[in-house]
């Protein structure tokens, strides 16, 4: 228990002081608990004795009085110095955990990584958030109590503070028999949410093609098993628990019973008075109070414990950029020099060497699943390479942080993803700091203005989750405001307008003409017609680079490239020129 304590203290960093001040004043708070036993005592002599007056059951009125304010005082000062403190902690390590997982290899999150990650973030934190302090709180002042209470049995009654002893020493085994098998059962159980929260989210991303193809039992029977998965998981754990915890809270019933028949029998032979016999007898109940907390707090520690192993394990991935430093380039051309790769055990590009000179248009052209995508994911390291080196203006991009790397890059694909805030925040994430002025300006480049002013709220309007309140055209224009806010020296373009109807075809290559003015642009190629007047094309086939030139080059000489020409002359009955 006390090692779920610790972690948290580890985790304030420098804060961790305010928990340790609270623990000293734990030790103050407990002394001004257990104080009225010696008040309540002193009661009970006086009454036994006749010398109950008016004037001592005011001296004992004040004392409590006093007793109750300094013990308020102290709780105060402990409340204070933890108070917020596990929010604070855990906005801070919710940071730390979104920088981390920027850094991550895009690998990480295509194994099966995605539920646990959401899991840790919406459940694991929040449990922490919501109970890490007052489980800190409750073992120290826990601890703190069960002392206290043998120090003070001991100076009433050495045999009652022998019962006391044992009794903690045997349900402390007991207790550590708990802890282990709760430790292993809430691993299993939060895997177990990990997956239902995985199930979830394919569930709810998938429910467009499970409604399309008439297939919601099917769909509804895999969700359905996913959530009797984890019933039957709860279940078990908490029927595997449940008597290892009764066995524990036997123990404390069977320490009173043996309490009070000593302290009757101290007082029968003389060995104590009857004010200590009645005060033993009035608290018995209590004298295993802290210990029982612990009891109550086990499984709760295990579970948070539980869920701070799973965000460790997440922290402990190794960054891409572990080594990398922050890099300013000059110079933007891009070189890929003997470069292979492969996800998982799947090669994907085949010792590929070529040269993206600065502020040139390259094009990628090939089949589906020849490398395009796999190419321009490696020019902004979503994945390293095994073998070979990708150089930007001369320096390898393994040597530099990703931050410094993509602030040279930016990005606009087929499937645009937006953000549920309004159409202004969605263009600046672009650039943070850019004012409302700057972004209208690169709206009206980007051929965005007038739909954005036609809407309800303009610039204020909120866009659904992913775009869905926009149309496909729409939603591209905007992320060409965001990549033309950002001006980044290098754009990777997946085909913008290869899933556009043709009226907003236009308007979109005209954003996109304005986007790529003077930069260095690698475009993955859908339709030939939009690239006619690159600097270089390269064609890709099975990770390989077949043909490399210019439009005119490769049309005149035999090869895919003039297959694909052909195809397309043929679909829009042009002749070859």
């Amino acid at each position: 228990m006390l090692n779920v304590a610790n972690r948290i203290i580890k985790m304030s960093g420098k804060e961790g002081w305010r928990i340790k001040a609270a623990i000293v004043l734990s030790v103050f708070e407990g002394i001004f608990i257990a104080a009225p036993l010696g008040l309540i005592y002193y009661g009970i002599l006086i009454i036994l004795e006749s010398n109950a007056t008016p004037a001592a059951s005011v001296r004992i009125g004040i004392i409590m009085l006093m007793l109750v304010l300094f013990r308020a005082f102290f709780k105060f000062l402990i409340d204070k110095l933890q108070g917020g403190m596990a929010y604070e902690l855990f906005a801070s390590e919710r940071l730390k955990l979104g920088e981390h997982l920027k850094r991550l290899p895009m690998g990480y999150f295509s194994e099966g990584n995605i539920g646990n990650i959401t899991s840790v973030i919406t459940t694991d934190i929040v449990f922490a958030e919501q109970w890490g302090m007052h489980a800190v709180a409750t073992v120290i002042s826990s601890y703190v109590g069960i002392a206290i209470n043998i120090l003070l049995m001991l100076f009433i009654d050495w045999r009652v503070s022998l019962i006391l002893t044992l009794i903690l020493i045997v349900s402390s085994i007991t207790l550590k028999q708990f802890n282990r098998a709760s430790k292993k059962e809430s691993k299993i159980r939060q895997d177990g949410f990990a997956q239902l929260t995985k199930a979830i989210i394919e569930y709810v991303k998938g429910i467009g093609v499970i409604k399309s193809f008439n297939v919601q039992r099917e769909g509804d029977s895999d969700i359905n098993h996913a959530f009797d998965t984890f019933k039957a998981i709860s279940i078990r754990v908490e029927k595997g628990l449940s008597g290892l915890y009764r066995s524990y809270m036997y123990w404390f019933a069977l320490g009173v019973a043996c309490i009070i028949a000593t302290a009757v029998y101290d007082y029968n032979a003389e060995h104590i008075q009857l004010a200590w016999c009645i005060l033993i007898l009035l608290f018995s109940m209590q004298f295993f109070a802290s210990f029982k907390a612990l009891g109550s707090m086990a499984t709760l520690l295990r579970v948070m414990e539980a869920g701070l192993d799973r965000y460790d394990a997440i922290i402990a991935v190794e960054e891409i950029d572990a080594d990398g430093k922050a890099i300013v380039l000059d110079n933007f051309d891009i070189v890929f020099d003997h470069v292979s790769f492969a996800y998982d055990q799947t090669d994907v590009i085949h010792d590929v060497s070529f040269e993206i000179p600065a502020r040139c248009m390259t094009a990628l052209v090939g089949k589906s699943g020849s490398g395009k995508s796999t190419i321009t994911n490696l020019i902004a390291r979503f994945w390293d390479v095994q073998q070979g080196a990708i150089t930007i203006g001369g320096v390898n991009i393994k040597e530099m942080t990703v931050e410094s790397l993509l602030e040279n890059i930016s990005m606009v694909f087929q499937n645009v993803y937006l953000f549920n805030d309004s159409i202004l925040e969605n263009v600046r994430f672009g650039r943070p700091e850019a004012t409302k002025d700057e972004i209208i300006e690169v709206c009206k480049k980007a051929r965005c203005h007038e739909f954005i002013m036609a809407l309800e709220n303009g610039y204020d309007t909120i866009v659904n989750e992913s775009g869905a309140s926009l149309s496909g055209g729409e939603k591209q224009r905007i992320a060409i405001a965001r990549a033309m806010l950002k001006d980044a020296p290098i754009i990777l373009l997946d085909e913008a307008t290869a899933n556009i109807d043709p009226d907003n075809e236009q308007i979109i290559q005209e954003a996109i003409n304005a986007l790529v003015q003077n930069k260095t642009l690698v475009l993955i190629a859908h339709k030939l017609s939009t690239i006619r007047n690159a600097d270089q094309i390269i064609v890709m086939e099975e990770g390989r680079i077949i043909q490399q030139g210019n439009h005119k080059q490769l049309i005149e000489s035999d090869g895919l490239y003039l297959e694909f020409w052909k195809r397309r002359t043929k679909a829009t009955s042009w002749k070859i020129s």
